[in-house]
């Protein structure tokens, strides 16, 4: 089964948790699989898509949020606690490292007015919903490609 195959079946398979349809907004998760993901909860209101991320103990200057076409790109790292040399751990759950969360956008909104926070160790991406012009109407000219 060829890569490409795995992930849409992984996709089509897991629906809830790599393939989101908000209202008209879809969502695709794109993220590294070799790197940490951190936990996400997409919502959507009348106005905007938001995006919400649990980093705890990162701060701003440790986390990149990329745009790239239709492509959101969240990269950073979380370093571990320092400990003394003497210590060992008897249990470590939390996890450290480099993590990686990416969401292909798709519908109604306007990714190049994107607003990124941080606040209490959740990220919130803002993607502003495009407002429609509903009951525009305009003629669409039909260019004639006849050869006479």
């Amino acid at each position: 089964m060829s890569r490409s195959t795995r992930r849409k079946n992984s996709i089509e398979g897991d629906f809830g948790e790599n393939l989101r349809m908000m209202g008209q907004v879809m969502l695709l998760d794109i993220s590294d699989e070799a790197a940490w993901r951190p936990p996400s909860d997409v919502l959507e209101t009348s106005e905007e898509v938001i995006i919400r991320m649990e980093i705890p103990g990162v701060p701003a200057e440790d986390v990149e949020v990329m745009v790239r076409g239709e492509r959101i790109e969240v990269y950073g790292e979380k370093q571990p606690d320092t400990t003394s040399e003497e210590a060992s751990f008897l249990c470590l759950e939390r996890t450290f490292g480099r993590f990686h969360r990416g969401f292909d956008v798709n519908g109604p909104v306007n990714i190049s007015r994107i607003v990124v926070t941080l606040k209490g160790g959740v990220l919130a991406l803002h993607l502003p919903k495009i407002l429609e012009r509903r009951g525009r109407e305009r003629k669409v000219p039909i260019v004639s490609e006849d050869e006479e």
